[in-house]
């Protein structure tokens, strides 16, 4: 009996140290600039807004994140290594920080890099000459870096009477190099022996500020610059004079990118905010293409280094695309890219059920862990946008009903969130209005009674001049409301109701008011803005406020506070209690748990490479949940 007991102990230990974070999706990320590998086209990179940089080594039919160093960096383009395929650059929008990162080992690891230990560089894209990889410009505020040795060492140099913000190298003449900027009197520069010396070039011109050159491998006379604001212009005389080029943009639309199809000098991909444009007749004419890739920009493309026709895309939506017909309709190829930006997560916490994701491109509900997801728009999404909701609440009583609100008005599912019809908000009668009440409920928070399914409390931001409330009342499962909310100064985002007739209020800045008549008149408990709140279920007294000072827990109904200590960083985005007590809070530095009640913390992070979580959920009473910041939703057991 004793060997049995320590056999099951033995196995439940193992069972929680091996437990660990494991990825849910959905697969999609904000994907903002792709690569291929040039020695091997099955190897791909996207690099992600806050996701890191991602790894395909099938062609784009799976990802993966190799290392984490970059998660949570504002990303802004990747680019392999001519001379060695195992090493990438990387830009990083980060003003008063390195901006240019380097990984030697296919994005596993990556380190800043720093010309010297007073200086670095910023995130303007490399220049590298593809006739000698190892010569490599790079462009910076006032000073500019160059190497000749893949890299390892640099020097600085200066554009004389010019700011450079764009390197262009000669395809088949490493000492050939352009640099587009802003000067006093001209814009761009080109050297002709090594960057020794520099002559200005660029009559037709306009006096604005050039920020991307790029020049055909076949045919390095021609010569492509982008100004600001979206114009384009062409060189044949190798820089000598200019012509403007119509990609189809006006006034201040702005102009994302510039790819020259290596299979093909005359065919050039535009990323622009009407999406992406493609001309192929060296940009005398262009037509939007991209089909598939929905309303997303899209800025940059690669090409395979192979076979002319299949272009790869990432979106700053949806994540990557493939096309196999030169650009004209494009397939998503996300599969494991969990680089989506997570904002709310829903799920039933004792019963079994969906798991809905808010991320910032849409709704999303998964039936199962690890099962697929899908995207809800109807009734949610109109004209054009994606789908975005305040919360969902799940009915007591029947699993499969579920109630989503959002502003003003609120709707009803029947079986698990797959469809939903609106429900009906009963507009103000003649008697209430010639009472002064105009306003109707609004529906920015939403709690169901514990101990009666039939009342319901609907909160949100509220006109007094109109009549209105900070909260709404029904006790007949909608189909009337009446004022309630008495004592709340302010806008209501968030309601609980951890226990019978007992309503918790989360009043934007004025802070956390407290409810045991159901609703009908509310007592301040602690003020202040707050991120997040939840109840333990098994201590009904205590209860927990996510803030951007910490967390701070009560453990009487709110009439005393304490902050809770070990929790790394100071602000705390998501609380959220198990069946068992056992509490959770999601931070910028990831998830930390007490299993004391809130009076000491540990992280609880293994296996989760990005820690930017903004929201929590535990499912079933059993699975936690966490929706990050570029890391979609992530999950681990409740131990």
């Amino acid at each position: 009996m004793r060997l049995g007991l320590a056999l099951t102990t033995a196995l439940l230990l193992t069972t929680q140290l091996h437990a660990a974070w494991q990825n849910e999706g959905p697969w999609l990320g904000a994907v903002v600039d792709v690569t291929a590998d040039p020695a091997n086209p099955n190897i791909l990179y996207a690099a992600t807004a806050s996701g890191g940089v991602w790894r395909s080594d099938d062609g784009g039919q799976h990802w993966m994140l190799p290392g984490d160093e970059l998660v949570s960096r504002p990303l802004e383009w990747i680019e392999v290594d001519l001379a060695n395929p195992a090493t990438l650059w990387a830009g990083v929008h980060d003003p008063g920080s390195a901006g240019l990162w380097r990984s030697t080992d296919r994005g596993k690891n990556w380190s800043p890099v720093r010309p010297d230990k007073f200086s670095f560089i910023l995130d303007q894209p490399l220049a590298i000459a593809p006739s000698n990889p190892s010569v490599i410009y790079a462009p910076s505020s006032n000073l500019h870096y160059r190497s000749t040795d893949g890299g390892k060492t640099w020097e600085s140099l200066r554009v004389p009477d010019q700011d450079a913000y764009a390197f262009a190298i000669d395809p088949k003449n490493p000492k050939i190099i352009y640099a587009g900027g802003r000067g006093e009197k001209h814009q761009m520069r080109r050297s002709t022996d090594g960057g020794k010396t520099w002559k200005p070039v660029g009559e037709g011109l306009p006096d604005r500020s050039i920020h991307l050159i790029a020049i055909p491998r076949q045919s390095p006379e021609t010569i492509y610059v982008a100004t600001g604001f979206g114009q384009l212009f062409k060189s044949e005389d190798s820089g000598a004079t200019w012509n403007e080029l119509d990609p189809g943009l006006q006034g201040t639309e702005k102009l994302f990118s510039l790819d020259l199809d290596p299979h093909d000098e005359l065919t050039l991909f535009a990323g622009t905010e009407h999406g992406l444009r493609r001309s192929t007749d060296g940009g005398s004419t262009w037509s939007t293409v991209g089909g598939g890739l929905g309303n997303w920009y899209c800025k940059g493309v690669a090409f395979h280094p192979k076979q002319k026709g299949i272009v790869y895309a990432g979106t700053t939506g949806k994540g990557f695309f493939k096309s196999t017909d030169n650009g004209d309709t494009f397939q998503p190829m996300s599969a494991g890219l969990g680089a989506g930006w997570t904002e709310k997560l829903f799920a039933p916490s004792v019963a079994a059920g969906p798991l809905f994701a808010q991320l910032g491109v849409g709704l999303y509900r998964q039936d199962t862990p690890g099962g697929a997801w899908a995207e809800i728009e109807a009734p949610f999404a109109s004209g054009g946008d994606h789908a975005e909701i305040d919360g969902i609440v799940f009915d007591r009583q029947s699993p499969k009903r579920l109630f989503a609100h959002h502003n003003a008005k609120w709707w009803r599912s029947e079986d698990a969130g797959r469809s939903w019809q609106p429900v009906e908000v009963p507009e103000p009668g003649m008697r209430d209005m010639i009472r002064g009440k105009i306003a109707s409920p609004s529906f920015d928070g939403l709690a169901q009674d514990a101990g009666d399914p039939k009342i319901f409390y609907a909160g949100g931001s509220w006109n007094k001049d109109m009549g209105g409330v900070p909260v709404n009342r029904s006790s007949n499962g909608g189909k009337k409301w009446e004022a309630a909310g008495a004592g709340i100064t302010g806008s209501v985002t968030m309601l609980r109701s951890p226990a019978p007739g007992v309503v918790i209020a989360v009043a934007g800045k004025d802070g956390v008011y407290r409810s045991t008549d159901g609703a009908k008149s509310f007592a301040l408990v602690r003020a202040g803005e707050s991120n997040d709140l939840a109840v333990d279920p098994s201590k009904q007294e205590r209860m927990y406020v996510a803030t951007k000072q910490g967390l701070f827990r009560s453990a009487d109904n709110g009439a005393t506070w304490s902050k809770a200590t070990g929790i790394k960083g100071d602000e705390v985005e998501a609380v959220v209690v198990a069946p068992n007590g056992k509490v959770f809070c999601g931070t910028f530095n990831g998830v930390f748990m007490s299993a004391d009640g809130g009076g000491t913390w540990s992280a609880f992070n293994e296996g989760l490479l990005n820690t930017d979580v903004r929201a929590l959920a535990i499912a079933g009473g059993h699975r936690l949940y966490a929706g990050i910041a570029g890391g979609s939703v992530q999950s681990i057991e409740v131990p």
